[in-house]
């Protein structure tokens, strides 16, 4: 009898584990730029994808998964293809950060590398976009998503 309740217990314990939810997946912040330009300088915590690899990055990540997609600045187009692309393979949270690693450079916010590129030091504003279908978020939002993973 006692061997019988046992196995039922460890049975039970089993299923419990089973039945737990599933974690949900972590924010991704992507830098699409070249390697050289993501050794220059990055955002503290992203990781480099170059653009011409993000679909095949993408197929090695659960749909769920958040993505901020970001490239150099405003004038960069990278991050915005690269949000629709992904939306268009059914991923549900992507984020294309236009301001890019320029406006986060330039509020002085964490970055990684020797940041000696020019792009980093010029202008950078808002141009429009006519891409409605992708989501983009501010450097504010970016900054409380990373916060929430850290």
């Amino acid at each position: 009898m006692r061997i019988i309740a046992i196995v039922l217990m460890s049975l039970s314990l089993v299923g419990c584990a089973c039945l737990k939810k599933k974690e949900p997946a972590k924010l991704q912040v992507v830098n699409v730029l070249d390697r050289d330009l993501f050794d220059d300088c990055h955002i503290k915590g992203s990781v480099n994808v170059p653009f011409e690899q993000l679909e095949s990055f993408a197929k090695g990540l659960d749909k769920d998964t958040p993505i901020v997609l970001y490239c150099s600045n405003y004038k960069c187009t990278a991050s915005g293809l690269g949000a629709r692309m992904l939306k268009d393979v059914a991923f549900k949270d992507v984020w294309a950060y236009e301001a890019g690693l320029a406006e986060w450079y330039q509020l002085g916010l964490p970055v990684n590398g020797p940041c000696k590129e020019a792009y980093l030091k010029m202008e950078n504003k808002p141009i429009d976009s006519f891409d409605t279908s992708v989501k983009i978020i501010s450097t504010d939002e970016l900054q409380k998503k990373m916060e929430l993973v850290r």
